[in-house]
């Protein structure tokens, strides 16, 4: 065992930009004790380490540093994930045993948690289902607070609400995910649980269709992320599939050919596809990929329209942001991007 309290105990006070004075003050002792700590000269006794675990929202056994208690959980939560992999249910009874050790331990709540939800959920047993939602509710209670966002408070409650609905308590589950709908994490949820339940009314098409600008929007700057990230590692045929399924993704969702941002965007994708010709010797296909992406952007800036009323999915006539990212015009985007690719010589080449 490796206790590292005073290393701890420093560092977390100075995460949280606490002198040893202000320490001192809330746990209600003078600045020279939290001085000894720290330097190793002495340690404080139980009730006080409770004390200070609680201040810095952690456990005990974090803050002692207690690297054989945590690695020996460690390994029960990685087999547990391991039981949900392979499909194994003894992953369950694994699961049990583990929760009589360390029945308030995060980590091994949710994997417990998270074995019952994947096989409550695959054989529609409620009763594995009830388990894995009072295991997620004790885990909610606990969230530490360094803890991985995709699996802190709003997921497990997603979680929660999720297996409510399945459990047939449908009300308690759009409840809860609108009460915690936090930058409208949970708007596809609740559009499609709404419309689970047989609703028609607009409200519940209008949730669905902000759900989707918002995973669209998601898919797009990823996409963007991709194309520069593989340019940075010159994987150019990466570069080239990336912008062909963006460019067919974006075009699979049109309603009509009039001008639109996705002309805007497709714009930026064309440009990038030819730059990735470009850099692998093919300068006519990249010119006329160029070409393409200019008659686009010019082709929007003709009749520039900022409307979501422009898929074949649904009538969504409302202001979008989605010209924010590379510019409000086609002319700018293609300025943009040439800008963010930042090669002289294919901006002379693109420009001529």
């Amino acid at each position: 065992m490796d206790i590292k309290l005073a290393g701890n105990l420093k560092r977390m006070r100075k995460e949280r930009s606490l002198t040893q004075e202000a320490l001192a003050d809330a746990l209600g002792v003078t600045a020279g004790a939290v001085y000894k700590w720290e330097a190793g000269l002495a340690s404080p006794e139980l009730e006080m380490l409770v004390r200070i675990a609680d201040l810095f929202d952690t456990s005990v056994d974090t803050l002692l540093g207690y690297e054989m208690a945590e690695n020996r959980k460690r390994s029960i939560t990685d087999q547990i994930y391991g039981y949900i992999i392979s499909k194994d249910k003894a992953g369950l009874e694994y699961a049990e045993k583990a929760l009589t050790k360390y029945p308030n331990d995060f980590n091994v709540l949710v994997a417990s948690a998270r074995a019952y939800f994947t096989f409550g959920v695959e054989d529609r047993d409620n009763g594995w289902m009830r388990r894995a939602i009072e295991l997620f509710e004790k885990a909610v209670l606990i969230v530490p607070h360094d803890i991985d966002p995709r699996y802190g408070k709003l997921a497990i409650i997603g979680d929660i609400a999720f297996l409510n609905f399945l459990v047939n308590d449908r009300d308690k589950a759009l409840d809860m995910m609108k009460k915690n709908n936090e930058a409208g994490v949970f708007n596809s949820k609740i559009g499609w649980l709404t419309a689970l339940k047989g609703e028609t009314d607009k409200a519940c098409l209008n949730q669905l269709a902000s759900a989707f600008w918002d995973n669209f929007s998601e898919i797009t700057n990823t996409s963007m992320g991709l194309l520069y990230y593989y340019s940075n590692c010159n994987d150019w045929e990466r570069v080239k599939s990336v912008a062909r399924w963006s460019i067919e993704i974006q075009d699979s969702v049109r309603k009509n050919d009039e001008p639109c941002f996705f002309d805007k965007t497709n714009a930026a994708f064309l440009l990038t596809e030819g730059y990735a010709f470009y850099k692998t010797g093919d300068k006519p296909h990249a010119k006329e990929l160029i070409d393409e992406a200019k008659s686009l952007a010019e082709y929007f800036d003709s009749a520039p329209c900022y409307h979501a009323d422009i898929v074949k999915l649904f009538d969504y006539p409302h202001e979008t942001s989605n010209y924010t990212m590379l510019g409000r015009t086609g002319e700018e985007v293609i300025r943009t991007v040439l800008n963010m690719i930042n090669d002289k010589k294919f901006t002379a080449f693109a420009e001529k």
